[in-house]
């Protein structure tokens, strides 16, 4: 989290996972704060939460709401496991907005299927191969290639480990590596693509000549 701020100035950690309220436990809360007695019954009422019944749900509330309105023009995903098919979704349901404003996406031992999720979205598919990188937990070093059999997936490399609960940790400093290098390349290009301001084209804005 502190280099992710270091780096990046501003971070926004999802909790796809945290779909349901406990109303026993909530009321009893509430119950304390204001001093009253609680009327619930002993058992457990497990409801959904509103806006993040799932973890698609939560993901589109999260960008509708609080992503795609704030100022920052480059944002990265980082997603583990269920989190890649999550993004996919989001991805898909909020196209546009996410390919203009996503520089890059890392994803750790991802569980999503481009060939599934994306279908026949050709320029969908050129943006998560241009895009988006995974480690997946293998024996080989970390950052060595993996081969695919998923022609339309993105690049594949190792996590240096074969835990998956360790890849998270394994892979950050080579994550943080990546999404810097991903920047850099996109303002380079974005830079290149600015037009340069010379005299004469100063003299033909104001309609002059030479």
């Amino acid at each position: 989290m502190y280099t992710a701020l270091q780096c990046y100035g501003g971070v926004i950690v999802l909790n796809p996972n945290d779909n349901f309220i406990d109303l026993k436990m909530e009321n009893e809360w509430l119950s304390l704060s204001t001093k009253e007695e609680s009327s619930t019954v002993n058992s457990s009422w497990w409801i959904p939460k509103r806006c993040s019944s799932t973890s698609e749900e939560h993901t589109i509330y999260i960008w509708d709401n609080f992503i795609s309105k704030s100022a920052a023009k480059n944002v990265a995903f980082i997603a583990h496991g269920y989190g890649g098919l999550v993004f996919l979704n989001l991805l898909i349901q909020r196209t546009w907005e996410v390919m203009n404003k996503v520089y890059s996406v890392a994803l750790i031992d991802s569980m999503h299927h481009t060939l599934h999720q994306v279908k026949n979205n050709p320029q969908v598919q050129e943006w998560i191969q241009k895009h988006c990188r995974e480690w997946v937990t293998n024996s080989k070093p970390l950052d060595r290639p993996i081969g695919s059999l998923v022609k339309v997936d993105c690049p594949t490399v190792s996590a240096g480990t074969e835990k998956y609960s360790l890849a998270p940790s394994s892979t950050l400093q080579a994550i943080f590596k990546y999404l810097k290098s991903t920047l850099k390349a996109k303002n380079t290009v974005t830079l290149s693509r600015s037009p340069i301001v010379t005299r004469s084209s100063k003299n033909k804005k104001r309609g002059n000549t030479c």
